[in-house]
């Protein structure tokens, strides 16, 4: 599967773009997301070998359920929430990953010159910035979800062993009739893409300081913006810039909250919910932002080949 993945056939030049960002990142895209799942399942392991079965507000599910018989019928919220959130470690790793990444991605290649090959090649800066964005913004996300079901599928059967060594119950009854697999796979593809939508402008911004940065892109990403802060606050007493940063979050968080109180209760509500986000004047704004950095990366790789 995976050679046919990587085979170009004819001429194919989004594919080949789209495979030599993969092989140029391929530590932050694949591997560290495949670390990190290694680690998961492996201290995951450890502790259910040491451990005496999975705690819960203290107690392990054996106590719960000795004190209160119906716990079994009532467990369907817990143990599907704790599948949700066993990937959030890999999820915030690959968060950093995807900052590291916007941040090199127009950085690396003048660095070490191979911009003048591909500029060569017959294919557009528009293609190359495009392609480049979707790496970080659709790929490595995608990636992600793939290893965090891994994740999860990793802890429903270590869930489901501790309970059959450490209850009367069967596994059945305690772990996998009480997961809801819909909410599970929603809450991996539909959060995650509303965050990277809301956080478009962050990573376009790093985008076009990796487009012209001659050294360091890193640092001069977060100077620029809290010089442009400072600067407005001691001469001109506004706060347009840290305003915007600080609206965004607080809606974000909003409506992140508002998911995580619905879903549970009405998966669809919860969907439908987070998804009322895109509705906010703020949003678009923040698109529309995105979509002039974008063009300012694609108008500075026309003019800028070396770094």
């Amino acid at each position: 599967m995976f050679s046919t993945l990587t085979t170009i056939n004819g001429y194919s030049p989004i594919k080949a773009l789209f495979l030599k960002e993969f092989w140029d990142n391929k530590r932050a895209l694949f591997v560290t997301p495949m670390v990190v799942t290694g680690l998961f399942i492996f201290f995951g392991l450890v502790a259910m070998i040491n451990g005496h079965g999975m705690i819960i507000d203290g107690m392990s599910m054996s106590d719960h359920i000795a004190r209160d018989p119906e716990f079994a019928s009532r467990s369907t919220e817990i143990v599907t929430g704790m599948i949700m959130v066993s990937p959030m470690i890999l999820m915030i790793t690959v968060a950093f990953s995807m900052v590291f990444t916007a941040l090199s991605v127009l950085f690396d290649e003048r660095k070490d010159k191979t911009i003048l090959f591909w500029k060569s090649m017959p294919v557009s800066d528009t293609q190359e910035v495009l392609v480049k964005l979707s790496t970080v913004i659709v790929v490595s996300p995608l990636i992600a979800i793939g290893f965090a079901l891994i994740i999860q599928f990793a802890a429903m059967l270590m869930l489901a062993t501790m309970v059959a060594l450490n209850t009367d119950y069967s596994a059945w009854d305690l772990v996998f009739s009480n997961i809801n697999y819909m909410a599970v796979l929603a809450s991996d593809i539909i959060p995650t893409f509303v965050i990277i939508l809301w956080t478009l402008p962050i990573f376009t911004w790093f985008m076009l300081v990796s487009s012209f940065s001659r050294r360091s892109p890193f640092l001069l990403a977060f100077i620029i913006p809290i010089l442009i802060i400072i600067i407005e606050n001691l001469f001109f007493s506004s706060h347009i810039l840290e305003s915007a940063l600080k609206s965004r979050f607080i809606h974000l968080e909003t409506y992140i909250d508002r998911y995580d109180a619905d879903h549970g209760v009405n998966m669809i509500n919860g969907i439908f919910g987070l998804l009322g986000s895109f509705a906010e004047p703020s949003f678009w704004a923040g698109i529309a932002a995105a979509a002039l950095m974008i063009f300012g990366c694609i108008q500075v790789r026309k003019r800028n080949s070396i770094a």
